[in-house]
């Protein structure tokens, strides 16, 4: 069953604000990795301000001393406190603290920490904010639930909060490293949302291919088995031509979504189809999963080759079937190999007349083009024609 979506919310100047709609398994996955960020990012930021209430308080009683070092102690521990709570909801329901609650109640940790950030250390003069980089957490996890906009602007709202936050300890009232701060928490809201938006566009079309595997298997186990036997057993030609065709059609449907090799797939399956027709063949074609498009040249230089090689199966092999095999080459990815194999009745390569349909039309257009060709024949044992480009 597909999962419910999430409803898309309308707030004042932010307008419709929009989930990610990932699958549940990538979106736990995303979550795991926010949990992580967020308790390491945490505990690096207690231990340096632990560490910077030891270095100008105890060791140094520099003029620099931290001004409120129980406040900022006791900000810490409830936070710490509040994280152990969300773990805890979260390791019995990922998806739940993505409820307002906790969302709400993380963000309101974080905006006390910038807005106390310059009186607990009792100056501006001080190597990072109290929260360092834990807000990134939160604007992750909003961008995830909430979507880009919302993400956007909660870091314009912890930007503002840093801001206030310096007001009363300085005379200037702007400042590049504060709104370099702003700016900066912005982009972070920006770039989650796209990152969300673009993964769930992959899910999707994941999802997608997954459900065309699915549909392509049964049909395989069913429908195409069945005109396979059709096309073997019947000896009505009009029927095994219908059921040929509907074949075609049904693989045609199935395997050109997926992308498979992109032009050259295609291109050989037509030139497959047209064999069929004009020389009552059964030609099967497959392509692996990393074909390579190719660029136009390419495609058109291997699909004319092996059109001319069915010319040639056609009429002289006295073959009732065709196998094409296209897959990259084991050695060098870059290059395309490509096989035509018949059942026909083969030849002597050795003594054999090639005429100008194989010299030319296969041999000299790979030579032309840069590739390379071999053909492998013996008598009654059919004939393979080799490309490589």
């Amino acid at each position: 069953m597909a999962e419910s979506r999430k409803p898309v919310v309308t707030l004042p100047l932010l307008g419709e604000l929009r989930p990610a709609r990932v699958s549940r398994p990538t979106r736990h996955s995303i979550l795991r990795g926010i949990m992580v960020f967020r308790a390491l990012s945490v505990v690096w930021a207690f231990g340096v301000f632990e560490y910077e209430i030891y270095d100008r308080n105890i060791r140094s009683g520099s003029k620099l001393a931290v001004a409120q070092p129980v406040a900022g102690s006791i900000l810490f521990l409830g936070l710490l406190v509040f994280l152990g709570f969300l773990y805890r909801s979260y390791s019995r329901d990922a998806d739940s603290i993505l409820t307002p609650p906790w969302l709400f109640g993380e963000i309101g940790f974080a905006t006390a920490l910038f807005l106390c950030d310059v009186w607990v250390y009792g100056s501006p003069d001080h190597s990072q904010a109290l929260p360092t980089v834990w807000p990134i957490a939160i604007i992750a996890t909003i961008a995830l639930t909430g979507g880009q906009k919302a993400a956007v602007a909660t870091g314009f709202g912890f930007g503002v909060a840093r801001y206030v936050g310096w007001l009363p300890y300085n005379e200037t009232p702007w400042s590049l490293t504060r709104t370099s701060t702003l700016v900066l928490l912005m982009i972070a809201g920006w770039s989650a949302g796209y990152m969300f938006r673009r993964l769930e566009i992959t899910d999707e079309e994941i999802s997608g291919f997954r459900a065309r595997e699915e549909v392509a298997r049964t049909l395989h186990d069913g429908v195409l088995q069945t005109l396979a036997v059709i096309q073997r057993r019947s000896d009505d030609t009009e029927l095994v031509a219908l059921a040929r065709r509907q074949e075609h059609e049904l693989r045609e449907y199935l395997f050109s979504g997926s992308q498979v090799g992109g032009d050259l797939a295609s291109g050989l399956r037509s030139v497959a189809r047209n064999a069929e027709e004009l020389h009552g063949l059964t030609v099967n074609v497959v392509c692996a999963p990393d074909l390579p498009a190719g660029n136009n040249q390419t495609t058109s230089v291997l699909v004319g080759a092996v059109t001319e090689a069915l010319n040639n199966v056609g009429k002289h092999a006295d073959a009732s079937e065709v196998t094409i095999y296209a897959e990259p080459d084991f050695v060098d990815d870059d290059v395309v190999y490509v096989s035509v194999k018949d059942n026909g009745q083969g030849f002597a390569v050795e003594s054999a007349n090639r005429g100008e349909g194989l010299n030319r039309s296969i041999v000299g257009r790979i030579a032309d083009a840069g590739g390379r060709s071999d053909i492998r024949s013996q008598p009654g044992r059919g004939t393979e024609v080799q490309l490589w480009l």
